[in-house]
């Protein structure tokens, strides 16, 4: 484990211990809400289908027993959708929660995936982005078409984070900062601020996004899908198993359940595939 990732581990631990909890209820019931009414804008128009591979998880406990997390999987019906994450863990008494909406489209399209978590640490953390499919310095077009359009929100909320004094979002890990797009908003702000400035600003991504599945060009080169796939099963397990609260997962509800989760996150547990084999979601 790196030293970044280490740091941020004892600081994840350290609100889960008795003497440094910091009830964050308020916060977690507002960026729930935003990943709840996202879901209901992206559900209502996309063609998707439930993944009821892990339906025993819909609800689960952590190691005493006690209400945890839930999580729900799709794919697409008659949408270019490979793979969705609809989960949330931890205890917001407890100031630690971690919650998904992250939207994996198939290799029949080039548009971004749609990355996006929120939570509290102990103010709201919010991220969203259209995550690329291409590096953008070697395919600078595919940047123009799909992300540019969201460069004046991006800048926008980065005055408003420099004028309300709020200190800017760099993570630890080298990785992780690697993995944000160029116009990736993320961050960890009062909630206020977070209900003015950036909630109508993830609101606005996730149209822009909707907007490029609508008008979705079909890729029709076979070698092309192939590359596509293969990065999208890379860059996906890539970004689980170097998730910095891994093991404040694993702490919550134990290394077999933790592991599944990993497993699920990744596609590499869905219907119609044996557990634990990512050639099989290819």
């Amino acid at each position: 484990m790196t030293e970044a990732k280490q740091k941020l581990t004892k600081e994840f631990a350290a609100h889960l211990d008795g003497d440094n909890h910091i009830d964050t209820s308020e916060t977690y019931t507002a960026v729930l809400a935003t990943r709840d009414r996202v879901w209901e804008k992206i559900s209502s128009v996309l063609s998707l289908r439930e993944d009821n591979r892990c339906a025993d998880l819909h609800s689960f406990n952590n190691v005493d027993g006690e209400p945890i997390g839930r999580m729900r999987t799709f794919t697409g019906d008659q949408s270019p959708i490979d793979w969705i994450i609809h989960s949330n863990i931890g205890s917001p008494k407890k100031t630690f929660t971690n919650i998904h909406l992250t939207i994996y489209v198939n290799d029949s399209v080039d548009i971004p995936h749609l990355g996006m978590a929120f939570g509290t640490l102990p103010d709201a953390f919010f991220y969203v982005d259209p995550m690329p499919r291409y590096e953008v310095l070697s395919e600078p077009d595919h940047l123009q078409e799909y992300l540019a359009p969201l460069n004046d929100t991006y800048m926008a909320l980065q005055n408003e984070l420099f004028e309300a004094g709020v200190k800017p979002f760099n993570p630890a890990m080298p990785f992780i900062r690697s993995s944000l797009s160029p116009v990736a908003l993320a961050g960890v702000v009062p909630l206020a601020f977070y209900l003015e400035k950036v909630e109508p600003k993830i609101f606005a991504y996730v149209d822009h996004w909707l907007e490029l599945v609508k008008n979705a060009r079909t890729v029709t080169d076979q070698d092309e899908r192939k590359r596509l796939r293969e990065r999208d099963v890379r860059v996906r397990s890539n970004i689980v198993h170097l998730d910095p609260a891994n093991p404040i997962a694993e702490r919550l509800v134990g290394k077999e359940t933790a592991d599944r989760l990993v497993r699920i996150l990744c596609a590499d547990e869905r219907e119609g595939a044996p557990a634990g084999d990512p050639a099989a979601t290819v």
